[in-house]
């Protein structure tokens, strides 16, 4: 067994989160918010740009210097870094530059940390589409709604490098500037909006609480406009099985001609096989097939959907999670612009880090008390992190971990101001930050 040893915890323990006023404060505030200041102040504006890797480099090295953290102080480090983002340049104002030319979104309601946060992706194809066609269909109320323009329109714009990249962003800006509710993010569109919902569950289901991917298709071979289950030869891979914890509710019509059904049908088999092998996931799933119904909303339809995507609250610390990978998913790029921007690189999914993610590779990982298990298959298992917080395990015993039933760790992982740092950072998510790791990679 490889024992990997923590730093020596320097810090007095037991401390609460919330510090009476009188009571020292047992963080340096005045050296991690300039540390959050120089971080925001350095972060791309956009999920187009990329960091300065020496500019990373040297901000992680002044967190890590600054070392561990008290036990219970992970809200009061977080709070502090967090209030630094208010003073960035995120977009706003409907508008954003990217490498593509001008980005442009329909935004309606209101954030604030009480409200959810609706992505309404609109329909089309090559040269066909607008996100007045989205805001008209898909409001939740009480939520702030943001109705990307596709920048390009093309077939299946949404999955893109390009409408890949424009979403995360409206994400980030939803959570950072307007601070909305990061457990109530839902993903929804009908037909081409449809295709890309089902994008954003597969790929970023760590990112919502619920997705409503209508009247689309999945990218799938030989193509995608099949109209049987029998016409699909394999879907792309990377995306079906991460839904494991998201709840969906999705329909086609069985007479749709522009958005075959023969992808959603062929999915649905391949999910009841996984709820089949994996009793207790992939439980809050709602499709529903209509008879004769061509492109269009069956009775009742948007309202029904909305109605149930308004109740539905992310898990963001689930007990089991499925990550399978895609580096290279459908479509791929369409020029050499796509291919000098590339395809977004996602290292983290829910309390996962992977340094170097591998295509078709795929890790299950669950949590019980204070043992983690881990398995991957064709990939690096060492390339992993594992990202803790008090709520996951007990802090006061120490942690398991095991790959492939061997056991590769036993410590207690102590908490520091780099892994906060860097797990708000990676998704600009306040609910998704840990604040100690165990990094499985070899020495």
């Amino acid at each position: 067994m490889r024992r990997l040893l923590p730093v020596a915890l320097v810090a007095l323990v037991g401390f609460p989160s919330t510090w009476p006023a009188h009571a020292a404060d047992p963080i340096d505030r005045k050296a991690i918010e300039a540390l959050g200041a120089a971080w925001w102040k350095a972060r791309p504006r956009t999920c187009f740009d990329a960091w300065d890797p020496a500019a990373r480099a040297d901000l992680l090295a002044r967190a890590k210097a600054l070392g561990p953290i008290p036990e219970g102080s992970l809200e009061a480090v977080r709070d502090v870094l967090w209030r630094a983002i208010k003073k960035t340049t995120l977009p706003s104002g409907g508008k954003m530059t990217t490498p593509y030319g001008e980005a442009t979104w329909i935004q309606n309601g209101r954030g604030g940390g009480k409200g959810g946060f609706l992505l309404g992706l609109h329909g089309g194809g090559e040269g066909a589409g607008s996100a007045s066609e989205a805001a008209g269909a898909w409001n939740i109320p009480g939520a702030l709604s943001m109705y990307p323009q596709g920048i390009r329109l093309v077939h299946d714009t949404w999955n893109t490098v390009h409408g890949e990249r424009f979403c995360l962003t409206l994400l980030e800006i939803a959570k950072a500037r307007e601070e909305i509710d990061p457990d109530r993010v839902v993903a929804a569109g009908f037909s081409m909006g449809g295709t890309g919902s089902w994008f954003l569950a597969g790929r970023h289901a760590d990112l919502l609480a619920a997705a409503c991917p209508c009247a689309g298709v999945l990218m799938a071979a030989p193509k995608s406009q099949v109209p049987r289950k029998e016409d699909v030869e394999a879907l792309q891979h990377g995306f079906v099985p991460n839904v494991r914890n998201l709840p969906m509710y999705w329909f086609t019509g069985l007479a749709d001609k522009n958005c075959m059904p023969g992808t959603y049908l062929y999915a649905w088999d391949v999910l009841r096989d996984l709820q089949k092998k994996d009793p207790t996931g992939y439980r809050d799933l709602h499709f529903t097939t209509y008879e004769g119904l061509a492109h269009a909303f069956p009775p009742g339809e948007p309202g029904k959907c909305l109605d149930w995507a308004a109740k539905q609250r992310r898990d963001p610390r689930p007990k089991k999670i499925v990550w399978e990978y895609a580096t290279d998913p459908f479509p791929l790029p369409a020029d050499d612009l796509d291919r000098k921007v590339g395809r977004f690189v996602k290292r983290d999914f829910y309390w996962l880090h992977c340094d170097r993610p591998e295509d078709r590779s795929q890790a299950v990982a669950s949590i019980e008390g204070n043992v983690v298990d881990l398995s991957v298959t064709a990939g690096d298992a060492n390339a992993y992190t594992i990202w803790l917080e008090p709520r996951m395990v007990d802090v006061a015993k120490e942690v398991v971990v095991r790959v492939d039933g061997k056991e590769v760790y036993r410590g207690k992982p102590v908490p520091d101001v780099e892994t906060v740092l860097e797990t708000l950072d990676s998704r600009l998510d306040r609910r998704l930050v840990f604040d100690r790791r165990v990094r499985l990679a070899k020495d």
